[in-house]
């Protein structure tokens, strides 16, 4: 199968149908520029762009004259730049014979970028393939010059490529018992062979290095053609964040990018549909790895993208997949059919297609009556056909999309970057709109709306059923992941019931959102100074409410955290396990009262702890402390339901089971933290305990676990002090609990090692996984020593960029490969080097052993200009401005509910700073980190084996202990 190419303008869309939007034009509004410096001509877009007036970051949209579209962005607060750089080719023009290029070419194209405190990384979607990094923000410069030529002079060096394709090859393993990667690939295969959507996106070593040597070609040679073909400054999009000026940014981006060779529109398009009527009307059973099960509906729909301003799309995703009262969930929930829905636009939509995906988790009772939740959602999608579109419903919707857009908060840089570097590839929309898209809903088209859910029919859908424990004959296995799965037609008695006409009384569309705000005034005022620490309000016999008016941000937002304290949430495997599942009855009990709540801009967890358990709202403050009204009175009061008990008490079991389903990672991290914890349960300690659960015993448990309690709580933002206090004795008269004496309380506390080599291993729980890991921690000191805990931090940042080079680029060890530091909360500080590969591990503690050794050369060597950098990126890290009020809150309360209350520790680590030395560096290592000078070393090498590799003897351990 070979691609047909198609041009822009040609690209069938909506055909038949009222005239598509006009495409966006970077000639209206344009006007000719030429830089100061490099005397270079460019356009600047001069008319308004639509940026959130809470937004204090300023932006400049230019188009160089080669054709690529950059928008600088202005942020005098930042303490890092970054930049984005996003191609729009991805892997649908990969080659039918070389299926992964793309991807390969990300990799091979881009290297590790680490100097200046930097980092960088990349990803290859179907259409795009971004590129990012970020660096200290006076680095920016010389970062964008070192950028700039990769797209413009790339190496593509020959000694690095069969080096890359096993990192392509290893990223692809990692994969490979993931079920969520391995459905995504058997839909693919599934569509069309027509269309490059059903080639395989990641690659593998057999479809790269194998393919080019089975055909006697060279891989670098085609990848250079790749390259030469697609990688056009037309269809590049850049962003650029810097504390630099807008003139400055401007300056460096035309200088610098200008040089990017233009040939023209080459954004590869492709005719037709990967869900043609061949793939639909039909059914997929898959068997996954995990325990789970899911029901997927797909539907095809012609390209959304020129429908930005109206998003046909999210209006219908938000009434498929409502929570509330009269929603398809509410409904399946009521018969314990099913815990979750999401429906919308599908991730797996590009340029020419769209796809629209409705999934339902699934209980055990629900896949027996799967044909019955289908036979729902098509009753459902049929109540809205025979509705006109709701103008009421999006208007609601647009109302919630513009408050949030008018106080939307700033977020991170990077994510700024990558993401709208993306959104600027949609070629119908407007230079004016490129900020506000992705938040903003505009137009209601009644007309459109009707067209689009036409699409939502039984001829039009392909239906994948996946379980582990699925009753089918499987006949059939997916080639690149090994899943076994079965493809037949929708039965015709399922097609003729839903094609037919379908009546559930219960069914109905949602009901006005009683929790949009209304008073959006803001209470505090600006001062010249900013408050870092929050007041203690009130410390009582029960009671530590802490407080902050916002005094940063001045918008219409609060953030309450509370930890409810009550040590009998944690005092055995199964009182965990009895907390666990209170807490998924909770939020099914809560859904339909609170998924307004959410859809109006207010977020919350509830979720267990070893301490209790943790409430956290965020978001707009108007109706934030109704919801937390909500919420403890619910927690205080709840009644399970044998309905609730059996579908709850499964997804516990469930979830458990999966545990063993984890990543080598996974496993090795949750080892790590068990041996260094006073008290933790694993999930087999909590399997052993499961036979214990009832619903008497259950609800017992709830109906005593509020009987001594002691809250901690913080509330932050657009408050006033009688408010938080008011919602602290609402807390306290809701829990109706006694105070919980300071010797029950249950605190974390961290395991303290005697001086040795420690060496922990298992074997993998689950049989399929080819990677086995290493997580070496050697421990360096106390979380109390403020000096040495600050020197830890800067030697974590200079090992990073050489222990990641040397294991997974040089050694090509494994996919995930990293070094940093953990703290224990009144315990050890631990240097953490952690490998999954599927070498034996102990080769590869070989190899990290190996490479300590010689990195005290490497500190002993450095020059103190090098050094002096890596202190000042350390510097700038910790003196990085808070960016929003969840941001600001999660700081704070992390320093009340550690116990230490260190709301100055910034100011005093960057105090330590400015003195920390060379030589101290080094006497650090040798203390701590070096086996033969430490004089009290501790080490703990936690490793997971993969069952594919032989096991170590006793003997080897032995000598594995040994080092």
């Amino acid at each position: 199968m070979s691609p047909v190419f198609e041009t822009l303008p040609s690209l069938p869309t909506r055909s038949g149908t009222q005239c598509l939007p006009p495409v966006a034009s970077f000639e209206t509004n344009f006007e000719s520029r030429t830089s100061v410096d490099s005397h270079t001509a460019y356009t600047e877009f001069v008319g308004e762009l639509d940026k959130s007036p809470s937004d204090t970051r300023a932006y400049r949209l230019i188009r160089l004259s080669n054709g690529l579209v950059a928008m600088v962005v202005h942020d005098k607060e930042e303490s890092k730049a970054c930049a984005a750089l996003d191609v729009n080719v991805g892997s649908l023009a990969d080659p039918q014979e070389l299926q992964g290029l793309a991807h390969f070419c990300e990799h091979l194209l881009f290297m590790y970028l680490s100097a200046h405190g930097g980092y960088s990384n990349a990803y290859t979607d179907l259409e795009d393939t971004c590129y990012y990094f970020e660096v200290r923000y006076d680095a920016l410069g010389g970062a964008l010059d070192r950028f700039s030529q990769f797209f413009i002079e790339p190496l593509f060096t020959a000694d690095c490529t069969d080096r890359e394709v096993k990192a392509v090859d290893s990223e692809h393993k990692k994969n490979i018992q993931n079920d969520m990667w391995r459905q995504y690939q058997l839909e693919k295969e599934l569509s069309s062979p027509d269309h490059p959507f059903s080639m395989f996106a990641t690659g593998n070593y057999d479809t790269l290095s194998g393919a080019a040597r089975r055909m006697g070609v060279d891989l670098r040679e085609r990848l250079l053609d790749f390259h030469a073909k697609y990688y056009s400054a037309d269809i590049m999009r850049l962003v650029v964040v810097g504390r630099d000026s807008l003139d400055q940014l401007t300056e460096w981006v035309v200088s610098k990018f200008s040089g990017i060779q233009s040939k023209g529109l080459t954004k590869p398009l492709f005719k037709g549909h990967p869900l043609t009527a061949r793939e639909m009307g039909q059914m997929i059973y898959l068997k996954s790895i995990r325990e789970q099960r899911t029901l997927d509906l797909t539907f095809a729909l012609p390209d959304l993208k020129p429908y930005h301003r109206s998003k046909p799309a999210q209006y219908l995703g938000s009434l498929l997949g409502h929570e509330g009262r009269g929603s398809i969930l509410s409904c399946l929930r009521k018969r314990g059919w099913a815990t979750t829905i999401v429906a919308g636009r599908a991730p797996t939509s590009a340029e020419g297609f769209d796809m629209f995906k409705i999934t339902v988790s699934l209980t055990e009772p629900g896949l027996e009556n799967y044909t019955e939740v289908v036979r729902m959602v098509f009753a459902y999608i049929q109540l809205l056909q025979s509705k006109r579109p709701q103008r009421w419903f999006h208007d609601e919707l647009r109302r919630i999309s513009e408050i949030e857009y008018r106080f939307m908060e700033k977020y991170d840089a990077v994510a700024l970057a990558s993401s709208l570097a993306s959104v600027m590839q949609n070629r119908y929309l407007s230079a004016e709109c490129m900020l506000s898209d992705s938040v903003r809903l505009k137009d209601f088209d009644e007309d459109l709306l009707v067209w689009t859910q036409g699409f939502l029919k039984p001829d039009n859908v392909r239906i994948v059923l996946a379980a582990r424990d699925l009753d089918v004959e499987f006949d059939r296995t997916e080639k690149h992941y090994g899943l076994d799965y079965r493809t037949e037609p929708i039965s015709e008695q399922l097609m003729h019931e839903i094609r037919g006409d379908l009546e559930y009384d219960e069914l109905h569309l949602p009901e006005p959102n009683q929790f949009i705000p209304d008073n959006m005034e803001v209470k505090s005022e600006r001062h010249d100074t900013v408050c870092e620490a929050p007041t203690l309000l009130k410390l009582a016999e029960g009671l530590e409410l802490w407080f902050k008016q916002d005094d940063r941000f001045f918008l219409p937002r609060g953030n309450v955290r509370l930890l409810i304290e009550t040590p009998r949430a944690y005092e055995s495997p199964l009182t965990s396990v009895f907390n666990q599942l209170f807490m998924m009855v909770l939020k099914d009990t809560l859904t339909e009262i609170t998924y307004d709540a959410e859809i109006a801009g207010l977020w919350f967890e509830i979720r267990d702890t070893i301490e209790g358990i943790v409430v956290h709202i965020d978001g707009f403050n108007d109706k934030l402390l109704q919801l937390l009204e909500i919420l403890v009175k619910t927690l205080r009061t709840c009644k399970v339901e044998q309905t609730q008990f059996d579908v709850y008490s499964r997804e516990v079991k469930k979830k458990l089971d999966n545990a063993r389903h984890s990543e080598p990672y996974g496993h090795v991290q949750t080892n790590t933290s068990f041996l260094n914890q006073g008290i933790m349960w694993r999930f087999m300690d909590k399997l052993a305990a499961f036979d214990l659960v009832t619903i008497d015993r259950l609800q017992l448990f709830i109906d005593s676990l509020f009987e001594q309690t002691r809250v901690q709580m913080l509330v932050t933002g657009n408050f006033e002090e009688r408010e938080a206090l008011a919602a602290a004795s609402m807390v306290q008269s809701l829990l109706g609990s006694r105070a919980l004496p300071e010797y029950a309380r249950r605190v974390p506390r961290a395991l303290l090692h005697e001086p040795g080599v420690y060496v922990h291993h298992a074997l993998m729980p689950e049989k399929g996984n080819v990677n086995s890991c290493v997580d070496y921690s050697v421990y360096t000191g106390m979380t109390s020593d403020h000096r040495g805990r600050v020197v830890l931090d800067l030697l974590s940042l200079i090992m990073q960029e050489p222990f990641f080079d040397q294991l997974r680029t040089k050694e090509q060890l494994g996919y995930i490969t990293y070094s940093t530091e953990r703290k224990y909360n009144g315990g050890h500080m631990t240097l953490r080097l952690l490998v999954q590969s599927e070498a034996s591990p102990i080769y590869v503690r070989m190899r990290i052993d190996h490479f300590l050794r010689e990195f005290r050369s490497r500190l002993d060597e450095m020059t103190l200009e090098k050094f002096d950098g890596y202190v000042s990126s350390l510097r700038v890290a910790r003196e990085e401005k808070i960016k929003n009020l969840f941001e600001e809150s999660g700081r704070m309360w992390r320093h009340v509910s550690s116990g230490y209350y260190e709301f100055d520790r910034i100011a005093t680590d960057l105090e330590i700073l400015r003195t920390v030395s060379q030589r101290e560096l080094l006497e650090f290592w040798d203390t701590y980190v070096d086996k033969q000078r430490a004089s009290a070393y501790i080490s703990l090498a936690a490793t997971i084996w993969s069952t594919k590799i032989a096991q170590p003897t006793d003997e080897e351990l032995e000598k594995f202990g040994d080092g």
